[in-house]
């Protein structure tokens, strides 16, 4: 699913919880955690639930430990 955001109207690619979960390789129920702590941003559509790919690199850099870009 690709919307328009704030970046000068270029589209943004957002993911589903199945495509996310694959993505970050982690479990659904993983998945869910990290949202309800609000580690991961999400976007909600009526009852589907999206993931920006700008978040979840975000998340990533975040995340990631070790290294010079710790």
């Amino acid at each position: 699913m690709r919307v328009t955001g704030g970046n000068g109207g270029a589209p943004r690619r957002l993911l589903d919880r199945k495509e996310t979960a694959a993505y970050l390789a982690i479990s659904d129920r993983h998945l869910w955690a990290i949202t309800d702590r609000g580690d991961l941003p999400c976007i909600k559509l009526g009852r589907t639930v999206r993931y920006a790919i700008e978040d979840i690199e975000a998340y990533l850099k975040r995340s990631r430990t070790g290294g010079e870009g710790a």
